[in-house]
């Protein structure tokens, strides 16, 4: 439901925005990557909650508390990747558009 009302509200924004196609696809990329980043923290989050509290599946001998942090924080840190990701696509719209008026296509 809340990815549903992100994606309405970023598509609203666009609409009465009225980019230029280039930049509504580079935003709506960039929102894209910013709702897999979250859904990534969310699993990140989950994993360390079962590693402290010994929850979840466990495999004994190869997946003890320690390896299960470790693989939550490989998790969180391809979030982080995913977020820098999504602010890239939207500095990239922006520096279209900023290119596009000093070259005076508009």
């Amino acid at each position: 439901m809340k990815k549903l009302i992100i994606a309405t509200a970023a598509c609203a924004l666009l609409a009465i925005a009225q980019p230029t196609n280039a930049q509504a696809v580079q935003e709506g990329k960039a929102a894209k990557k910013e709702m897999k980043a979250e859904k990534k923290v969310a699993k990140a989050q989950e994993y360390k909650m079962e590693a402290r509290t010994h929850k979840g599946l466990e495999v004994k001998g190869i997946s003890d508390p320690k390896t299960r942090m470790a693989k939550a924080d490989r998790k969180m840190e391809k979030a982080e990747k995913k977020v820098m990701k999504g602010e890239a696509k939207e500095l990239k719209a922006v520096a279209k558009e900023k290119q596009k008026q000093a070259a005076g296509v508009n």
